[in-house]
């Protein structure tokens, strides 16, 4: 029966037998005698029921596999429009002005001190001016036939500043709204009131070359549309 056991385990008929030789020996041999021990290594196949894992079902992918971050290619950043500086912008530029360095996330403020061609979309209240830059875009062909464009939809681009009380206005259609009053570059030429320059900013269709000087607006310059 033990020779049965060995059988069905797998281990060699000679391991078996070297085996049972040696307990004989030991059962039958004086006590003068030196006890033989003999060290068998059985090695047993590998049971059908469990086969080892295939290479590709490894939890750890191998090194070639591994992405690397210099496969990732950035989205190139759209450059910034020229900055806001004291130089007065051409009235029928094709890009939008910038600030550096102002934060839009902390609400509206005023640009930093210079000449917008900006829009001025909104009056907040009877002082503050709410005013976001524009370019041209030309149509048909000409150097004045189009339309001002803002910044796109989403974008948090705007100022607002407080007028100053001697704010200096120049209207591009009188000051009654029904004339044409421009030089030769299309701008305003004949100065309105304070209280003009309200009604229209509080329209939101004044275009203009809008001055900021210490935080506040000095100057609305109206950019004549046909």
């Amino acid at each position: 029966m033990t020779f049965d056991l060995f059988r069905r385990a797998g281990v060699p008929a000679a391991a078996v037998a070297l085996l049972s030789l040696t307990a004989c020996s030991g059962a039958s041999g004086s006590s003068a005698s030196p006890t033989v021990t003999a060290t068998v290594t059985v090695t047993a196949p590998a049971s059908p029921a469990e086969p080892s894992p295939a290479p590709e079902a490894s939890d750890t992918p191998a090194a070639a596999e591994t992405p690397t971050a210099s496969a990732t290619t950035a989205t190139p950043r759209k450059p910034a429009g020229p900055p806001i500086t004291d130089k007065t912008p051409a009235p029928f530029g094709g890009t939008l002005q910038s600030d550096p360095g102002h934060d839009f996330t902390k609400g509206l403020s005023p640009s930093k001190d210079g000449v917008v061609r900006g829009q001025l979309v909104a009056m907040h209240d009877e002082n503050v001016a709410e005013y976001r830059p524009i370019k041209f875009v030309k149509e048909y062909g000409g150097s004045t036939t189009g339309h001002f464009e803002g910044p796109p939809e989403g974008d948090a681009t705007a100022f607002a500043a407080p007028l100053a009380k001697n704010v200096v206005f120049l209207s591009a259609v009188g000051c009654d709204g029904k004339d044409q009053t421009i030089d030769g570059r299309y701008l305003g030429s004949q100065r309105c009131s304070r209280d003009k320059l309200i009604l229209r900013a509080d329209k939101g269709d004044l275009r203009a070359l809008i001055t900021v000087d210490g935080g506040q607006i000095v100057k609305v310059t109206e950019i004549y549309v046909a």
